[in-house]
C-alpha cells in the first residue's frame, strides 16, 4: 500500500499515545450503559479515536472472496452486529494487528476499508498478498469464524463539502485503490456535494482491475462527476481501445495531460486548496508528486495541493 512506512508509523504513533489514555478509557468501559430498542435508535460506532487505539475491537470474519490470484475481498461482521457501523470515516484506514509463530512482537499494518461508513453491521477489506507478507499472508489465511483484532480509526483527510462545481484528480496505483475508491465514493455520495472527480488507476493489468465493477457502478450512477481511467502497464494482449477508459503504459504526464487540462478550465481544488489525491507504491509517487515529480515540474503544483495517503 501507498506510503506504508509513513502510514505505519503514524498508526504506531497513535497506538503509543492513545495508551495513556487506557485507565480513563477502563473506567468508562466498565460503567452501565443503558440499552434501548436499537430499532428506535442511530447505530453506534464500533470504532472510534481514540478510544480504540489502546484497546482494540475483534472482528470476526463472515466470508472471504478470492477476487483475483493475489487480492482477497474479506468480509467481517462487527462486534455489536447491525446495531453498529465501523465508524471508519471514507479514506481513512484502520489497523490490524496479529501475533506471529514464535514471534516476540505483533505485525501491524494499515487497510482502508472499501465498505461504506455507514454499511450496517460489516466492515469490509480488500488484501492483496504479496510475496514474503506477514500482514497479508495471515489475513488470507483467515476463514469464516476466525477473528481479527483491530483498532482505529487512523485520522486521515477530513473532507469539506463544495455546494459548488470544483474539479479534482485522483491516482492510484496497484492496491493503492483502496483510500482513493473509498474518498471517491464518499464524496459522490453526498448529494450537496458538486465535486467533480476524474479518477485514474494504474495496473499491471487488466486481472488487477479489482474494483472494475464497483467503479463501473458509481460511473453509471455519477455519470457527471465521475470519469474513470485504467492505465495498464503490462504486455497483456487485452482490448483496450475502448475510448477514454484506457491507456495503454503507466501513468504518465501525457496520459494525465486532458484531465489536467479540464481540471484547469474550472475550479481546480477543494475547499483546502488540494487538488491531486494519490496512493500508491512509494517509486509511483516520487515520480509524480515528489520533490521532483511532474506536478510540480509541469505543472507547477505544491506540496500543500496534493494530498498522498
Amino acid at each position: 500500500m501507498a506510503s506504508f512506512f509513513s502510514r505505519s508509523s503514524r498508526a504506531l504513533t497513535y497506538v503509543t499515545g492513545a495508551a495513556l489514555l487506557g485507565a480513563e478509557a477502563t473506567y468508562y468501559a466498565s460503567r452501565p450503559r443503558i440499552q434501548l430498542d436499537s430499532a428506535q435508535n442511530a447505530p453506534t460506532p464500533a470504532l472510534s479515536f481514540p478510544s480504540s487505539m489502546p484497546f482494540p475491537k475483534q472482528l470476526t470474519v463472515l466470508s472471504t472472496e478470492q477476487v483475483n490470484h493475489d487480492t482477497k475481498k474479506i468480509t467481517f461482521s462487527l462486534p455489536g452486529g447491525d446495531s453498529q457501523v465501523s465508524g471508519v470515516p471514507f479514506g481513512s484506514a484502520i489497523l490490524t494487528s496479529h501475533w506471529p509463530k514464535n514471534g516476540w512482537f505483533p505485525v501491524f499494518r494499515p487497510y482502508t476499508p472499501i465498505s461504506a461508513p455507514d454499511d450496517r453491521g460489516v466492515l469490509q477489506l480488500l488484501v492483496k498478498q504479496y510475496p514474503n507478507g506477514r500482514a497479508s499472508s495471515y489475513l488470507h489465511s483467515l476463514t469464516p469464524g476466525s477473528t481479527l483484532s483491530v483498532r482505529g480509526p487512523i485520522p486521515a483527510y477530513t473532507w469539506q463539502r463544495s455546494t459548488t462545481p470544483r474539479e479534482l484528480v485522483l491516482i492510484a496505483g496497484g492496491a493503492g485503490i483502496t483510500p482513493i475508491y473509498s474518498m471517491a465514493r464518499g464524496i459522490l455520495s453526498d448529494p450537496k456535494d458538486q465535486t467533480r472527480l476524474q479518477l485514474f488507476w494504474g495496473v499491471n493489468s487488466t486481472r488487477d482491475i479489482v474494483l472494475k465493477k464497483e467503479l463501473e457502478e458509481l460511473e453509471q450512477q455519477y455519470s457527471s462527476r465521475l470519469q474513470v481511467t485504467y492505465c495498464v502497464s503490462g504486455s497483456e494482449k487485452a482490448d483496450l481501445s475502448e475510448p477514454g477508459k484506457y491507456k495503454k503504459g503507466y501513468i504518465s504526464s501525457e496520459g494525465l495531460k486532458e484531465a489536467i487540462t479540464r481540471a484547469k478550465a474550472g475550479s481546480w481544488g477543494d475547499a483546502k486548496g488540494t487538488k491531486v489525491f494519490i496512493c500508491g507504491p512509494p517509486a509511483m509517487q516520487e515520480a509524480i508528486a515528489g520533490k521532483k515529480g511532474w506536478l510540480g515540474g509541469e505543472y507547477g503544483l505544491v506540496k500543500k495541493e496534493i494530498h498522498a495517503f
